[in-house]
């Protein structure tokens, strides 16, 4: 339900750019053994179905390929030419409206992805993909731009092709990262273009330079609670002895000293001790329950406190119809209570009271990408954690959030290593 960035400062993984380059020009190959486009046009009418399905698998295999490689046009125009050649094959205008989703062109994607749901409407793939249209179109009609960056894949790599393999040590809080799966997102008012960062942590580079490629102008930065996965700082205990430091808002305040920081007054203590000597209290602009302003022209945007995870958990309400819930609510779940400052009867509470009084239609973007990239309110009535509330007001469901032994482990052995190489 979020934009894709188009272009990232990382290449793809060198086996997937070969399997794909490779999968480009075998099409390729075989379809200029071909008639050209008039003769093709006249041989296709008169010839068989199946020789028709050979053209249109080739275009749609070509059509993968290019997308795959980040060529959009030429995707499009592939697809295009599958749906021609087979009108009635789901594969064809899948692949059609994924080419306009990447272009940017919503409202014909989802044109595009609902003709493939009902000519195969059992396929999820489908079925997601068109929801995943619909909800962007949606946001185009309300002037909203919302970028989802996902860490590893979007920003946050532990090898870059600008600065080659990271210091050991941010290499392990990057590999870190990867396996924490955190998103962090860019809400924009499309007219102004001017955005919102929420939760910017671990790579605050590559986070900026996301803004400037899409064309943002960051206006604030919001902090949905004080963990360090979502607002950085140096690590809790029993990592702290390692010194070491997760960037987020701190440095971003660095680099962007004007920049206003977002965050519950209940939690801005934990955010500077984490930050201590880098950050203070009148570094923060404190957003209580019903806190709201309104973003460039017609985007409004109202702080909801959702305590349980932390005690000044928050999420972000935008629009009224689009809710960015940090760890408080995820794809079949909620945040994880046992964690200092956490409550299961306050976090039944902010499920119970808070959240839902929003509509069903409400879109959620989570903060991690634990079970998916979205749900709705009305799904987590359902058969998600806002269920359970509803059936037992102290029966939640947690969510495998902040403490991965395995990757926390991986990332305290790293760090010692590291130490040891710079003794």
């Amino acid at each position: 339900p979020a934009a894709r960035p188009q272009a990232i400062d990382e290449p793809l993984p060198m086996s997937v750019a070969l399997a794909a380059a490779g999968r480009y020009e075998f099409s390729a190959a075989l379809l200029a053994q071909m008639p050209g486009r008039p003769a093709q046009d006249a041989w296709a009418m008169g010839a068989g179905d199946e020789l028709r399905d050979v053209l249109a698998l080739l275009h749609s295999n070509r059509s993968a390929a290019a997308y795959a490689l980040g060529k959009y046009l030429a995707a499009h125009k592939d697809a295009l030419r599958a749906t021609e050649l087979r009108p009635q094959w789901a594969k064809g205008h899948f692949r059609l409206g994924a080419a306009l989703l990447a272009l940017g062109r919503s409202r014909p994607a989802y044109g595009s992805l609902r003709c493939a749901v009902s000519l195969a409407p059992h396929d999820v793939h489908v079925r997601v993909a068109c929801e995943r249209a619909r909800i962007l179109a949606q946001n185009d009609a309300m002037g909203l731009r919302v970028v989802q960056l996902l860490a590893g894949r979007d920003f946050a790599h532990p090898v870059s092709r600008a600065f080659g393999v990271a210091h050991p040590v941010r290499a392990a809080v990057l590999r870190f990262a990867q396996q924490m799966r955190n998103f962090v997102y860019l809400v924009a008012d499309a007219r102004t273009r001017k955005c919102v960062v929420v939760d910017a942590c671990w790579d605050i580079d590559g986070i900026l330079a996301a803004v400037q490629r899409e064309g943002l102008l960051l206006a604030a930065a919001v902090v949905t609670h004080a963990h360090v996965d979502h607002a950085g700082g140096m690590a809790p205990p029993p990592f702290a002895p390692l010194r070491v430091r997760v960037a987020g808002v701190a440095e971003l305040k660095r680099r962007l000293p004007h920049l206003p920081l977002l965050a519950h007054p209940l939690d801005i203590p934990e955010i500077l001790r984490a930050n201590a000597s880098m950050l203070t209290a009148r570094h923060f602009t404190p957003t209580p329950n019903g806190f709201s302003f309104r973003l460039g022209h017609s985007t409004d945007l109202r702080f909801l406190h959702t305590p349980g995870h932390t005690p000044g958990s928050q999420c972000l309400l935008v629009n009224t119809c689009r809710l960015f819930s940090g760890d408080t609510l995820f794809p079949g779940s909620c945040g994880r209570t046992d964690l200092a400052g956490g409550s299961r009867v306050e976090m039944a509470e902010s499920l119970r009271v808070r959240l839902a009084g929003l509509k069903d239609s409400t879109v959620v973007y989570p903060g991690h990408e634990y079970a998916g990239e979205w749900t709705s309110i009305g799904r987590e009535r359902k058969r998600g954690a806002m269920r359970a509330v509803a059936r037992e007001s102290s029966a939640v469901v947690d969510a495998g959030d902040e403490v991965d032994t395995s990757a926390a482990a991986a990332l305290a052995a790293a760090a010692a290593a590291a130490a040891t190489v710079a003794g």
